[in-house]
C-alpha cells in the first residue's frame, strides 16, 4: 500500500476481520460490527424463573394469557442458561397492576410454593378497533389513460398490544425490574387474521424482553478512512 491506515482504523479492520488491501485506500469503507451489551438487569442470584401468571383482557380467539406465558418461557429457554420451571401459570388476585407490583407477601408464597427465584408476572392487552374511513387514492381511466384522485372507502382494523412486564424477587416479593412494550398496526378487515397478528405483534418485543435478562449484542455501522 502507498497510503497508511491510521492506528485506530487499522485496529477495526483487525477486530472486524477485513482484509488491508489497496482497494481501501482513498475511499471510506462500511463495516458492519457487533457490540456487546449488557443485561439490563442484575440477574446474579437467580437460577430457578417463574413465568406467569398475567392479568389480562378477555379474547373471542384465544387464551392470551397462556400464549403469552408459552412465547417468554421459550425465550428464555432458547437464548439462557436459566432454569425455566415449567408448572402451569399461577392465578393472580384481581388487583390493578400497580397494587400487584407492591403485594410481597403474595409473591413471597408463591416463591415457596414454586421455589423459585424470580417471577416474571405483569399485565396483557390485547384490542381490536374498526379503523375503516375514506382515503385518497390515485386512479387511472382504463380508456383515456388520465390519472385523477379518488376517496374511496376502505375497511380496516386496528390491532393493539400492550405488555407490562414486572420482575419480583422471590425470596422478598419485591419489585426489582419493570418495563412496558406497545406495538400496534391497521390492516385491511379482509386480510387479517386476529390469531396470526397477535403472534405478529408478540414476536416484535422478543428482542427487547431478552435484554432485560440475556447478555446481547447489536450490529453498528463504522465508517473506515484512509489517509
Amino acid at each position: 500500500m502507498t497510503r497508511r491506515l491510521t492506528v485506530a482504523l487499522f485496529v477495526i479492520l483487525i477486530h472486524t476481520g477485513w482484509p488491508a488491501s489497496p482497494a481501501l485506500a482513498g475511499r471510506p469503507q462500511t463495516v458492519r460490527i457487533q457490540l456487546p451489551m449488557e443485561a439490563r438487569m442484575d440477574t446474579e442470584g437467580y437460577r430457578r424463573i417463574l413465568v406467569g401468571g398475567f392479568l389480562h383482557n378477555d379474547s373471542p380467539v384465544m387464551d392470551i394469557e397462556k400464549e403469552l406465558v408459552r412465547i417468554l418461557r421459550r425465550e428464555l429457554e432458547k437464548n439462557s442458561d436459566f432454569l425455566i420451571l415449567a408448572d402451569p401459570p399461577p392465578s393472580l388476585p384481581e388487583q390493578r397492576l400497580e397494587e400487584l407490583k407492591k403485594n410481597a407477601p403474595f409473591f413471597v408464597a408463591l416463591a415457596e410454593e414454586f421455589r423459585a427465584d424470580l417471577i416474571i408476572t405483569g399485565r396483557i392487552l390485547y384490542t381490536s378497533v374498526d379503523r375503516s374511513g375514506f382515503v385518497q387514492g390515485e386512479y387511472i381511466s382504463p380508456t383515456t389513460g388520465r390519472r385523477t384522485i379518488r376517496s374511496y372507502y376502505v375497511d380496516r382494523t386496528g390491532y393493539t398490544l400492550k405488555l407490562d412486564l414486572i420482575f419480583v424477587r422471590g425470596s422478598d416479593g419485591q419489585l426489582v425490574y419493570d418495563t412496558s412494550f406497545i406495538q400496534e398496526v391497521i390492516l385491511d378487515t379482509d386480510e387479517s387474521d386476529p390469531l396470526g397478528v397477535f403472534f405478529d405483534l408478540a414476536e416484535r418485543f422478543h428482542d427487547n424482553y431478552l435484554a432485560v435478562m440475556v447478555p446481547r449484542s447489536r450490529t453498528e455501522i463504522r465508517y473506515l478512512f484512509t489517509e
